[in-house]
């Protein structure tokens, strides 16, 4: 069975913020906790964590009690990501209601907007990844909009997706076709570039082959 990853989660729900929720078809929750994000993560995990401690033996290795403290500090910033990452969503018959760090706060359904699956680029150590959010939009303060944005790193992803089937949303057409152009044209930028990049990389191959075949 082929292993669901979260590009198939986003493009089976609502990653469209031009929405408006009309109706939540039943009652759900959905949690971000240590054990999702062991299940999701945990290759990777030991793979970093052999890493780090092979650089950490081969840099500090006439003094071992140093590496015994660096993977203290590494396994308490892994445990406060955890914690302020940990969150509950549960729709109930009258709101949406989420707890997190220890706070709760609940939006009356009439409130809610929309909510939908964000999809972000960022790097680390220059190596380009995309990371995906839950956004649940709001109106507070006269018809003014309000955003919580959650990570979902530590979510079980078929029950994002059994989330997101219990709403009912309507999409405005106007925005829609604006977001679907957007992409369109992004699409075809990358593209671009990435066509362009294997042209030069062709390019500088075939000019390195005949200076090598040249000073030979």
């Amino acid at each position: 069975m082929k292993k669901l990853k979260y590009k198939d989660v986003y493009n089976k729900v609502n990653h469209n913020p031009y929405c408006q929720i009309t109706n939540i078809t039943q009652k759900y929750t959905i949690k971000s906790n240590v054990k999702n994000f062991l299940k999701n993560s945990w290759k990777t995990l030991l793979i970093i964590f052999i890493i780090l401690t092979a650089i950490f033996i081969y840099t500090f290795w006439n003094n071992l009690i140093v590496v015994l403290y660096c993977l203290l500090l590494i396994l308490f910033l892994l445990i406060t990501t955890i914690f302020y990452n940990s969150y509950k969503i549960t729709l109930e018959e009258e709101c949406l209601k989420f707890k997190i760090n220890m706070q709760e706060n609940i939006i009356p359904y009439d409130k809610l907007a929309n909510i939908y699956l964000s999809k972000e680029k960022t790097t680390f150590f220059f190596i380009p990844f995309y990371y995906y959010n839950l956004k649940i939009t709001y109106l507070y303060e006269k018809d003014k909009l309000g955003m919580f944005s959650f990570p979902t790193f530590m979510l079980n992803k078929k029950d994002i997706i059994k989330f997101f089937s219990c709403f009912e949303v309507e999409a405005y057409k106007d925005e829609q076709e604006k977001l679907e152009k957007e992409n369109k044209d992004k699409k075809s930028f990358y593209k671009a570039i990435g066509i362009s990049i294997g042209i030069f990389l062709v390019a500088l191959f075939i000019v390195a082959i005949f200076m090598y075949a040249f000073m030979k």
